[in-house]
């Protein structure tokens, strides 16, 4: 599939001349995360991270598919960290959008301006996390107030189907457990242990 592979432009009803590629995938090809994953991999190599109590080694950042997050105890470490994924990236010919990132500093401020492949990383009071939502303080009420709303939209998504009188009482109640749920929940790790701060998305 991949032997002198060719790609072609079309533009309304005009094709232009076959011309080879030397790098990328075929749209939609199955291998690509597969390969995405060998080739990300080694991204935070050199990074120094931080110490996590309980655990051995220190934990330089998290990855999820193309969702990175740093991890750095100072203001050098996370520039130094910085320094280190734009020699990757500059390595790998990757070009990082920097608007599209952000610090987020637990305590203290930082030291200097950020830069990552030249461009200053600005810095930001909130962060999002695959879904979860993170601010500075630690303060759990916007994702409790986030979940609030998912749910209610699901569940006026799903209102018609719950009113139905032809749909077993235990479907709906699968239904509920297994989808309703899980959205008011996501994140309860985090907030889950108070009570008052859940009545906010008790049905």
């Amino acid at each position: 599939m991949y032997d002198a592979p060719k790609i072609a432009i079309r533009v309304g009803n005009k094709v232009s001349n076959p011309t080879e590629y030397l790098c990328g995938v075929r749209q939609g090809c199955p291998a690509s995360p597969i390969l995405f994953d060998f080739y990300i991999k080694d991204i935070f190599k050199g990074v120094r991270g931080v110490r996590v109590p309980g655990l051995t080694s220190r934990i330089p950042g998290l990855l999820f598919a193309d969702d990175a997050v740093l991890f750095a105890e100072s203001s050098a470490d996370l520039q130094a960290a910085l320094d280190t994924i734009t020699e990757w990236s500059d390595t790998w010919e990757m070009a990082v959008n920097a608007s599209k990132c952000g610090i987020m500093t637990i305590s203290g401020e930082l030291a200097t301006d950020m830069t990552l492949q030249g461009q200053k990383v600005n810095s930001t009071d909130q962060y999002t996390y695959l879904g979860y939502i993170m601010n500075s303080n630690w303060d759990v009420s916007g994702m409790i107030k986030n979940n609030k709303n998912k749910v209610r939209k699901a569940l006026y998504a799903s209102y018609s189907f719950l009113k139905r009188t032809d749909v077993l009482t235990a479907l709906k109640i699968k239904f509920i457990n297994s989808v309703l749920i899980p959205i008011g929940c996501y994140g309860g790790e985090k907030f889950g242990m108070n009570e008052a701060r859940c009545k906010l998305i008790q049905p």
